[in-house]
């Protein structure tokens, strides 16, 4: 049996988007294979996704959404071969991304510290407002809630106005219920906030404590990440400034310095986590909420 090519490969894709200070999921663990010559249907109710998935993979989120986690690998020849002309001004961008990758390279000797900075505000943030998994509980429970309503509203609208007139005032009742449970449980929520922010404010030991702990770190993350960078670091960073202008060569002079400007980011990000930039996998993965990566050979 002949293989097919596998021209998209999405592993536990989760897209989550910042709205009001709250971060609310949009789409999450999708696993999906596209193969050459191959067609697909996306089915799904209204808001289940859809246009999200899609514009994903076609690098059009909104500028407030991004791939919190998984992986979308884009496997085309065309993309492979891809040429980007290095005039001067070209040169000038990868001498620039150069310089900003080498200096964000300075952040990876203080990872260790810098994820145990982010453990303790996690801890603060939990004992001032909601833990993720508390959070994550609360949003379950309403996104439910406002699925069935979703569909007992769109059930209402098949009924016979003039032979189910039962059917629709049930359905109706069950929508006032609904929008009850709905009022309720995001009351729930801001009360178990506020709890927390009160006991919180109440416990001086604690702040005492986190001041002091944090103030240690920050210390220590100053001194590590002070230390000049290898010549290792430099040669991959050098790498790294040349991917990221083939990978963006294809578009035009506004986009493609917006987009240099997002992996800048996700790059800074990568470092400062500690993570392994050598690993071809991991570098797939900071370029995934920008573009595409178009490896240099």
């Amino acid at each position: 049996m002949e293989e097919k090519k596998v021209l998209l490969s999405v592993k536990d894709l989760v897209v989550k988007f910042n709205v009001r200070g709250r971060k609310l999921t949009a789409i999450r663990g999708i696993d999906l294979d596209i193969y050459e010559n191959e067609s697909i249907a996306i089915v799904g109710e209204s808001g289940s996704g859809k246009s999200v998935f899609t514009k994903t993979f076609a690098g059009m989120l909104d500028s407030n959404g991004y791939v919190d986690r998984g992986s979308l690998i884009f496997n085309d020849d065309e993309l492979a071969d891809t040429t980007v002309k290095l005039d001067g001004f070209g040169r000038r961008t990868v001498e620039s991304l150069r310089r900003e990758l080498n200096q964000y390279a300075k952040l990876e000797a203080g990872a260790a510290t810098y994820r145990k900075i982010l453990e303790l505000e996690s801890q603060r943030k939990a004992k001032e407002t909601l833990s993720d998994e508390e959070d994550e509980k609360f949003q379950k429970e309403l996104a439910d809630l406002r699925y069935e309503r979703a569909e007992t509203f769109n059930l209402k609208q098949t009924f016979d106005g003039r032979k189910e007139k039962d059917k629709i005032r049930q359905a109706s009742r069950r929508i006032s219920d609904l929008d009850e449970q709905i009022k309720a449980t995001e009351k729930r929520r801001e009360d178990t906030i506020a709890q927390h922010r009160r006991n919180a404010r109440a416990d001086t030991a604690y702040h005492a404590e986190y001041a002091r702990n944090l103030a240690q770190l920050k210390a220590e993350y100053a001194r590590q990440t002070a230390a000049p960078i290898t010549q290792a670091q430099i040669d991959r960073n050098d790498e790294l400034a040349k991917e990221i202008y083939l990978s963006v060569g294809r578009y035009d002079l506004a986009r493609r310095m917006k987009m240099i400007r997002g992996l800048k980011k996700e790059f800074r990000k990568a470092m400062q986590m500690g993570l392994d930039l050598n690993d071809g996998e991991v570098r797939n993965k900071v370029f995934s909420p920008v573009t595409f990566r178009v490896r240099l050979t």
